[in-house]
């Protein structure tokens, strides 16, 4: 996990610079069975990049991305301070840079 130190909490635009088209992750959602980490991770991230209209023509509301992420922070066991959604976009870097 990243520390407290701001230059590793990233925006959405560069949490989520690599990651799949709309149509490849929601695919990738729908037909996974292991609903685990991994696929909590990806959701929320969709969520949250519709949210903040990073995938033109499609959005969600703040709400969904916002307990979509509170959902991640509870199963990680996250005790850190900060907004579900940025802990979102910080796990995803993470999670894009070492897959």
């Amino acid at each position: 996990m990243f520390e407290n130190d701001a230059k590793e909490w990233p925006n959405a635009i560069q949490a989520y610079a690599t990651a799949p088209d709309l149509g490849d992750e929601v695919m990738w959602i729908s037909n996974t069975e292991d609903r685990g980490r991994e696929w909590l991770l990806r959701r929320a991230a969709l969520f949250d990049r519709m949210a903040h209209g990073l995938i033109p023509g499609y959005t969600a509301s703040t709400s969904n991305a916002f307990a979509l992420a509170s959902r991640l922070m509870a199963l990680d066991g996250a005790v850190v301070g900060c907004n579900p959604r940025a802990y979102v976009r910080q796990q995803y870097a993470l999670w894009a840079t070492n897959r």
